[in-house]
C-alpha cells in the first residue's frame, strides 16, 4: 500500500510537471541568435621589440660559447642565464605570432560597455575574440584598450531579419570594414559574401 502511494505521489507532481514543460511560452518572447566577428591581435611592435633582444641574446651567447669552447671556465652561470632568457623571449615570440594577447576593455561606439569576454581580463592566452555586432543597426564600432592604448575598429554590414518560427533570427552579411586606427587589417572569410560568425579579421600594431 505505501508503495503504491508514494507512486501516486510521484505522479501527482509529474504530470503537471510534464504539461506545463510542453506549453508554449507567450511571456518568453523570442529568442535572438547575436552574430559576432571574429577578431585576432597582433603586436607586431612588440615582436620588432622581442627578435632585437633574441638577437643580442643569441650573438652574445654565441660569444660565451666561444669563450667556454676554450677553456673559460668561469662563463657557465652567464651562460645558464642566457639560455633562460632565450627560452623565455622565444615563448614571447611564439605567442605573438599565435595572436595571443590580454584585452583590458573594449567599449561600443556610444560608450557601451566594457564589453566583457570570457577570462579575457585574467587570461592572456586568449587567440581569438568574439565582438558582438549591433543587430539594431548597418554597423559597429569598438574602442579597444591593450596595454594603455585605445585604438578605434568599425565595421558596416547588411542585415536581413527572418521571423518564421519561434526564434527571431538576424543574418549579417556583407561585413566590410568601416573604420580603424590599426596599422593593418586583414579579414579571412570563407565565402565571397562574408556573414557573420564565420568572418575574422586579423589586426596588426
Amino acid at each position: 500500500m505505501k508503495r503504491f502511494l508514494r507512486k501516486y505521489l510521484i505522479y501527482l507532481i509529474l504530470i503537471p510537471l510534464v504539461y506545463y514543460s510542453c506549453q508554449e511560452c507567450d511571456d518568453c518572447g523570442p529568442s535572438q541568435n547575436e552574430p559576432i566577428v571574429n577578431l585576432k591581435f597582433f603586436n607586431i611592435d612588440s615582436l620588432i621589440k622581442v627578435e632585437d633582444t633574441l638577437t643580442i641574446i643569441e650573438d652574445s651567447l654565441e660569444v660565451v660559447n666561444q669563450k667556454i669552447d676554450e677553456g673559460d671556465t668561469t662563463l657557465s652561470d652567464i651562460k645558464v642565464n642566457l639560455e633562460n632568457q632565450q627560452a623565455f623571449y622565444i615563448q614571447v615570440k611564439d605567442n605573438i605570432n599565435q595572436g595571443k594577447i590580454k584585452i583590458d576593455e573594449v567599449f561600443g561606439s556610444n560608450g557601451e560597455g566594457p564589453l566583457l569576454f570570457k577570462d579575457s581580463l585574467t587570461n592572456d592566452s586568449l587567440t581569438n575574440f568574439r565582438f558582438p555586432l549591433d543587430m539594431n543597426r548597418d554597423e559597429s564600432t569598438f574602442v579597444v584598450n591593450i596595454q594603455d592604448r585605445n585604438d578605434e575598429i568599425g565595421f558596416r554590414y547588411d542585415r536581413e531579419i527572418d521571423k518564421g518560427g519561434k526564434e527571431i533570427i538576424i543574418r549579417i552579411y556583407n561585413i566590410t570594414l568601416l573604420t580603424s586606427s590599426y596599422d593593418s587589417v586583414k579579414v579571412i572569410c570563407n565565402k565571397e559574401i562574408c556573414t557573420s560568425n564565420e568572418t575574422t579579421y586579423k589586426i596588426y600594431f
